[in-house]
């Protein structure tokens, strides 16, 4: 059930309707209600998985509590269900990935047999709600939650439908202590609005627009010439942009609405001056869930600077490989890892990462935005079903081979919507300039909400899916 869509503008405006017009007891039910039938809209027995997954963590959880309380050892128990979830999220989202490697290293026909003959459906949003109780799992073993949580409240924290689907990556501290004392203030109802006008506008106005524009450079980009490859690497990061962080926009302006705040996922990325920078800016939930969960269990900076570098590049070869089963997918983590090591090089030296020159400060921004825009070819190529090796080889081959191919068609077009990508990542980078406006947001609101209804009928045809909601 897609934000920009009839069903959900249905669900959601009842839901509201009936949350803030109910004693503050029930209002918890009516947020499962509309939850469950939020995850239900997809299929039944994903939902039964779903639902069932809860409850197998859920009793976990709970064991591990009590015995954190008698100052037990809570090791085994993690291990258990850690392994557990993993192994679900093994099974059903790299079964195929992990068939075919196996075909691949022992040319057996059984396991190409398995593959043609099994039909697994990947669970919705499966990918987010595993590492959401992977942390709070793990936080429970380190003494983070200090009051035991009821199942009511757990499922609730788990099935959220704002966030559900593709983040952000929630800690109960994020949650929980809104969820007994919801409230809403003119201020965040207003915040809550703004919120789904710039996720709508990111997403169908400027995400849904450039891909299909650039969607033929990367089919066929032996017909185009070295320019138009390299406005389609930039098209593609606006395009992700804008899809991802238009998601969280509208899913943190949802919460605002149903009185919660959850966390932001991007701080203006594209402005970056550092790798390390960018990374504390772009889909920052998952870095902060990378670096507390899987960089400083695996050794962190604890055992010296070079080992520290071998854990930052597992850990972002592994959050590459989270994305989906394919190698284009490590690829991406590989090679964002390999900038953040040579970074980590160069700061260990002496150097700064950030220059003092204003102008070498742009020139550095530029290459780190150009740097992480042509990731996202190895990240569009797995995205979009594409034969990733060969796609990849195609698009630097032209791209370094200065092709003489055809242009882009709507070049200025695409280079609009790219330029209103950085315009909304100057403003995310730079929130002082939005609360400067605030005192007029009473008159700006109504007049965003006529614009974003006509630009809605320019341009929506209905809403494409979010990039994210395969993870």
């Amino acid at each position: 059930m897609l934000f920009n869509s009839i069903p959900f503008l249905f669900l959601f405006l009842f839901t509201y309707l009936l949350y803030w017009n109910i004693d503050d007891k029930y209002k918890k039910y009516v947020i499962a209600g509309a939850s469950f039938l939020f995850y239900l809209y997809y299929d039944i027995l994903a939902t039964v998985h779903f639902f069932t997954v809860i409850a197998v963590n859920f009793y976990f959880s709970d064991k591990m509590f009590a015995l954190k309380q008698k100052g037990g050892d809570t090791g085994k128990l993690l291990k258990i269900i850690l392994g557990l979830n993993l192994v679900n999220l093994a099974f059903f989202k790299y079964f195929y990935f992990l068939l075919d490697s196996f075909f691949s290293l022992t040319h057996s026909q059984m396991f190409k047999d398995i593959s043609s003959s099994v039909n697994i459906i990947l669970p919705l949003a499966i990918s987010f709600y595993i590492f959401q109780l992977i942390a709070i799992q793990v936080d429970i073993h380190r003494g983070r939650v200090l009051e035991r949580i009821s199942f009511f409240d757990y499922t609730i924290f788990i099935i959220f439908f704002p966030q559900l689907i593709a983040g952000p990556i929630m800690r109960t501290s994020d949650f929980l202590p809104r969820l007994n004392n919801p409230f809403i203030t003119p201020d965040s109802m207003k915040r809550g609005l703004f919120l789904l006008i710039i996720g709508l506008f990111k997403k169908v106005v400027i995400a849904d627009n450039v891909g299909l524009l650039i969607t033929p450079v990367y089919i066929s980009p032996d017909k185009y010439h070295y320019a138009s490859i390299f406005i389609a690497f930039l098209g593609f990061a606006a395009q992700v942009y804008c899809d991802f962080s238009g998601y969280t926009d509208m899913a943190r302006g949802l919460a605002f609405l149903l009185g919660f705040e959850i966390p932001e996922n991007f701080k203006g990325p594209f402005y970056s001056a550092s790798f390390t920078e960018l990374w504390s800016r772009w889909h920052v939930t998952l870095s902060t869930w990378l670096r507390d969960y899987l960089y400083i269990p695996l050794g962190g900076n604890a055992k010296g600077f070079h080992m520290s570098n071998v854990y930052m590049f597992i850990t972002m070869v592994l959050g590459g490989f989270w994305h989906g089963a394919n190698l284009s997918y490590i690829f991406w983590g590989a090679y964002l890892g390999i900038l953040l090591w040579i970074e980590r090089l160069f700061l260990n030296k002496g150097y700064s990462l950030i220059p003092a020159n204003p102008f070498l400060k742009f020139l550095k921004r530029v290459l780190v935005f150009v740097l992480f825009a042509f990731s996202g070819s190895f990240f569009r190529t797995a995205a979009f079903g594409t034969d990733s090796l060969k796609a990849m080889q195609n698009l630097f081959s032209n791209f370094f081979g200065m092709n003489h191919g055809r242009g882009i068609g709507a070049r200025d077009e695409v280079l609009l919507y790219i330029f209103l990508a950085l315009v909304l990542n100057f403003f995310q980078y730079n929130p002082q300039i939005i609360e400067k406006w605030k005192k007029f947001q009473n008159i700006l609101l109504p007049i965003a909400s006529v614009l974003i209804f006509i630009l809605l009928g320019l341009f929506g045809d209905g809403g494409g899916d979010f990039i994210y909601f395969q993870f």
